[in-house]
Formats: structure tokens, C-alpha cells, sequence
């Protein structure tokens, strides 16, 4: 039975601030943030959004969806564990975000709802889209008073597997079909992955100082040196692995509306971020926006997407960077959206 055939299930936290967050079983999916902002009537919706229920089984973006078995790109849609190779079911050179039938077109399920958390899980049978194992993910969202949303990911498997959680969240803090190249964007970040004309690293790390199109390590806005660089060419923009000291305790990257009135602070303990522009939203099946009914263009949102490298079970020299999942050695990370308006 298709994923799609019952309608989903949504439910929604909220905090005392009047922020809240909604969340629908399909590929434990965030359809909706909305965030008080000083002076304004009501909470702006930061997410991108679509405007019909239906067409969420049907964009191929992979909207604000949780991403796994393995978030980001395999080279070759396959790898060697423990002297076995493994196939992914991808329908494509590459696998990008776990195959062709990834955890975002999954119907996760509802273990637990509260006032301001929601718990999800997800089982991934033994051969899942060619990994090995049984996993056992469980997703934690929840909203503190300080309008922050925190993503606790516990992936548990009975073999060796590669694994790599995310949320593929596209932000627009304007809150509005729009542009998100006038954006600020802060990064805590010196170096970041060189890819190739696949995006697949080829194993280069690049310093922000030689490549001045990557270095947001004083705020500057999005399109300010946007496709001035060779790296973005084939990318059609941003879609870079950056290089960043996991850390809960203070963020790594600072997103700021073209208005200066909303900033979202995103905290990890991933070792990496894809940061990604937005460049393929209008690249397949036109996706109308909630707000105003219209087409998105491509740039209008940025995805920031704390993971572990990509084709790291290619990147042998990145490897103490980018654990396998064991019986012994679960997946544990955290990310959280902190928002101040």
C-alpha cells in the first residue's frame, strides 16, 4: 500500500511565545513554522509551503522532510562494508537522500504527543533500498519558550550500515513567495567539500579565504557573490558541504530576512551543513506556494542541512568524522532552529 493511499496525519506544538510548529507523518515531514515577529499582527510562516494537500506526494523536492536511510549523495549508488558491496536502490548514477523510496515519501508514526513535543518512528526492514540492517529510527521534535526547535534523531540497527539523518527544511524568513538571495547569511566555517560535475566530493577540503563566493564568515547576503565561482556552475548555485565544529552550545550559521526583523540560528552536533539555494525548486513539477498561489521560483529558500559528509562511505580519510551505525553504536545527533523576531 502506497504511503499516500490514507490521508496524513498533522499535528502541531506550540509555546507560550506563540510560535508553533506542525508535523505530518509522511516522511515526518515540517509543513509549517510560524514565528512572532516584533510589530507584526501575526506569527510569520517561515517555511515554504504548498498551496494543495495533495501535491505533497507528488514535488520532488523533498520539502521540510526528515532524510534518511542516508541524507546527501552515495557516488555510484553503491559502497563496501566489512568486504560486501551494497547496491542502492536509486534510479539514478547516484543516490541522493537514501534512494528512490527514501524515509520522506515514508508514513512515520505518532509515538508520543504533547502540548510542546512530538515523537515519531520509522522501521527500515533488512535490504531497505540495498542497506544492510534493520533500523530503527526514532525523530524527537520539540518547541522550547525560547522558540527553539530542537530535532533528536536515534537511529538503532542489528548490522554495520552507514546512516545520516537530516531535515531538508527550506527557509524564507520574509514570509512570502520571494527571493531568498537578499537574505544575510553568517557562517562559522573556514573550509568546505570541492565536488565534482556530480556534486560528489572529490576529496578536496577548500579554504573560505581562497574562494571569496564561500565565505560567509562575515554576514554578507546570499546573492551577493552568487554563481561566481566554478564550484557553482553545475550546482547552479550553492549546494556545498561546508565543514563545521559541531556544537550545541553555540550556532554555527545565522539566516537573517531581507528585512532584518527575523534571524534563525541553527545549532548541531554534525560534523558538516549543506547549505543549498534553492536551485532546482522550479526544475520539475511547478510547485505552487501557499501564500499568494504562484509558482516557486528557484532561490526562494535556503536549506541548511546539518549531516555528516557526503559519500563518506567513500571518503576513507574522513572516516573518524562519519561513524557507521553499529548494534553497539547508534546514530545520536541534534539539530535545532533557534528563531529571534
Amino acid at each position: 500500500m502506497s504511503v499516500y493511499s490514507q490521508d496524513p496525519v498533522l499535528k502541531t506544538i506550540t509555546n507560550e511565545a506563540g510560535m508553533s510548529v506542525t508535523v505530518m507523518d509522511w516522511g515526518a515531514t515540517i509543513t509549517s513554522i510560524k514565528v512572532p515577529v516584533t510589530g507584526e499582527d501575526k506569527p510569520r510562516e517561515v517555511l515554504l509551503g504548498l498551496k494543495n494537500e495533495a501535491d505533497w506526494c507528488t514535488q520532488e523536492c523533498y520539502f521540510n522532510a526528515t532524510i534518511g536511510r542516508y541524507a546527501n549523495r552515495i557516488a555510484h549508488s553503491r559502497f563496501s562494508l566489512n568486504g560486501k558491496d551494497y547496491i542502492i536502490d536509486s534510479g539514478a548514477e547516484h543516490a541522493l537522500h537514501g534512494g528512490r523510496d527514501g524515509f520522506d515519501k515514508r508514513r512515520f508514526t505518532f509515538s508520543n504527543v504533547g502540548e510542546n513535543t512530538l515523537t515519531l518512528t520509522l522501521h527500515s526492514a533488512d535490504g531497505d533500498q540495498g542497506f544492510p540492517g534493520n533500523f530503527d529510527l526514532t525523530v524527537v521534535f520539540t518547541l522550547t519558550e525560547d522558540n527553539t526547535l530542537k530535532m533528536e534523531y536515534l537511529g538503532k540497527c542489528d548490522a554495520p550500515c552507514p546512516a545520516c539523518i537530516t531535515n531538508h527544511a527550506y527557509f524564507n524568513l520574509n514570509g512570502h513567495n520571494s527571493s531568498v538571495l537578499n537574505h544575510t547569511l553568517w557562517l562559522d566555517s573556514e573550509t568546505f567539500l570541492e565536488l565534482d560535475e556530480g556534486s560528489i566530493p572529490t576529496g578536496r577540503v577548500l579554504e573560505v579565504s581562497d574562494n571569496r563566493a564561500f565565505d560567509f564568515r562575515t554576514p554578507k547576503k546570499l546573492g551577493l557573490d552568487f554563481l561566481n565561482h566554478r564550484q557553482m556552475q553545475s550546482a547552479l548555485g550553492y549546494d556545498h558541504p561546508y565543514l563545521i565544529k559541531g556544537d550545541l552550545s553555540r550556532p554555527f550559521a545565522k539566516l537573517t530576512s531581507d528585512d532584518g526583523k527575523l534571524s534563525l540560528s541553527v545549532l548541531t552536533d554534525y560534523p558538516a551543513c549543506q547549505i543549498y539555494s534553492g536551485n532546482y525548486v522550479h526544475a520539475g513539477t511547478p510547485i505552487i506556494a501557499r501564500d499568494d498561489g504562484q509558482e516557486y521560483p528557484n532561490q526562494s529558500a535556503l536549506c541548511l542541512e546539518p549531516e555528516y559528509y557526503p559519500d563518506a562511505p567513500h571518503l576513507p580519510q574522513f572516516a573518524d568524522m562519519n561513524p557507521i551505525v553499529t548494534p553497539t553504536s547508534p546514530l545520536k545527533r541534534t539539530i535545532a532552529y533557534h528563531f529571534e523576531g
